[in-house]
């Protein structure tokens, strides 16, 4: 439940004249509680209590004192300060007094009332070691002094209970927020073991298929035959694209199941070996291409591998009906919190209004016919990343080509190569 307001005060004096002096400047005059009461009748409202309309209570030893907070407590209404005399033979005197009521509430807000002191005010502050919460004040009594110190002690109570209790608020939220958490790393991890079961279990089928249909196709002879050698290759073709797919879901599964290795990976070579794959798998094709030497960062070596196959394949794939392609690898240069790659092709590109489309799984902005996939590239590579705990994210204009921008950990600048220059490789 939320705090209220707190005015509820306890003197602690051995002496009767002082409690006297205390009511005098704490409690509200009566004509002024008979103005508060008349005020609300009237209005209907409550109204801001009076000018030192404190609740004071007595106590004229320590012993008494304790016992009243403690009830205080018990009963729900506990004080917000206390005013503690320093001498109050024959029992404890104030320092005891002080520690034995927080030990019942540690969060009364205590003033020290005194003359002088059998202690020194250096040892009674290291005994009862809370500054934050305990004042001295030294009589004779100023009535403006006690009066300022009682309204910004109860305000300052107040306070300490509404942070308290918004803490405990925003624990319990965080709580909820890991039970949450859990229960999606639950479902997410079911949800990927039957992601990775189905795929597996769909190889056997497809390949028996694609088998037979093989076999039929190559059997069928005749002019009657070519319609159903036709319709087998549809057929072949249909089950190529499903095992692709498959491999696809696969590899998605396998990805989030692995444990990282984290250690020091030459991107530059990396994406080097992966270019000399794409042009020996397409010798054909005459490709300008620029890799920045250098790029270092820290890493899972086979995932960050994976991540630039499925980038630079999809600019490789998508630059093949520019008349001069180009692709580029390096680092954005300038004050970025960390270090920013990028992929860049001069090919089909993309409509900036469908960017947030690219790294779902299956979803594609071209047409099958016109570039071949399954659409599972980029979710792949946005799930590499996500594993590095980076960012991935494209710009692109239709007919304009495309840039694949991704952050990973840095390498420290003692990793080898990180000085070496920039170098242009033209692949054809």
């Amino acid at each position: 439940m939320k705090p209220q307001q707190n005015r509820r005060i306890l003197l602690i004096d051995d002496m009767l004249t002082i409690h006297e002096d205390f009511r005098k400047i704490l409690l509200a005059k009566p004509e002024a509680r008979d103005l508060d009461v008349a005020e609300e009748t009237l209005f209907g409202k409550s109204t801001a209590p009076a000018q030192g309309s404190f609740e004071l209570d007595s106590a004229y030893q320590g012993r008494d004192g304790v016992a009243m907070v403690e009830a205080a407590l018990q009963a729900g209404r506990p004080y917000a300060m206390a005013f503690v005399d320093m001498r109050m033979p024959p029992g404890w005197d104030g320092v005891e007094t002080i520690e034995r009521l927080w030990r019942v509430d540690p969060q009364v807000q205590i003033v020290i009332c005194t003359a002088y002191s059998d202690h020194s005010w250096e040892d009674v502050l290291a005994r009862l070691d809370a500054q934050d919460r305990l004042l001295i004040v030294k009589k004779p009594f100023d009535m403006i002094e006690i009066s300022q110190l009682a309204r910004t002690l109860t305000a300052k109570w107040a306070l300490t209970q509404q942070a308290a209790w918004q803490l405990s608020g925003l624990e319990d939220v965080v709580r909820e927020l890991k039970v949450t958490e859990a229960a999606l790393r639950h479902s997410n991890q079911a949800l990927e073991s039957f992601s990775y079961s189905v795929a597996h279990d769909l190889r056997s089928p497809l390949k028996t298929i694609d088998g037979f249909s093989h076999l039929l196709q190559r059997s069928s002879s005749g002019e009657t035959a070519e319609r159903t050698k036709h319709y087998l290759t549809r057929i072949r073709a249909g089950v190529k694209q499903m095992g692709e797919l498959t491999e696809g879901l696969l590899g998605l599964a396998q990805m989030s199941r692995a444990e990282l290795k984290i250690d020091a990976v030459d991107l530059s070579a990396l994406a080097r070996q992966v270019l000399r794959d794409c042009q020996e798998r397409d010798p054909a094709r005459t490709v300008k291409v620029q890799v920045q030497s250098g790029l270092q960062a820290m890493g899972d070596c086979a995932l960050l591998r994976q991540l630039l196959e499925n980038l630079l394949a999809n600019a490789w794939k998508f630059s093949a009906k520019s008349t001069a392609a180009e692709i580029t690898v390096g680092q954005l240069a300038g004050n970025f919190a960390g270090a920013v790659y990028f992929v860049r092709d001069n090919g089909a590109g993309f409509d900036m209004a469908y960017a947030d489309k690219l790294f779902g799984a299956f979803q594609r902005l071209h047409l099958a016919d016109d570039f071949a996939g399954t659409g599972i590239g980029l979710a792949t590579a946005h799930r590499v990343i996500a594993r590095h705990a980076g960012r991935i994210w494209a710009e692109g204009a239709v007919g304009e080509g495309a840039t694949f921008f991704f952050t990973v950990p840095e390498a420290s600048p003692e990793q080898p190569g990180a000085d070496r220059p920039s170098v242009e490789v033209a692949a054809s």
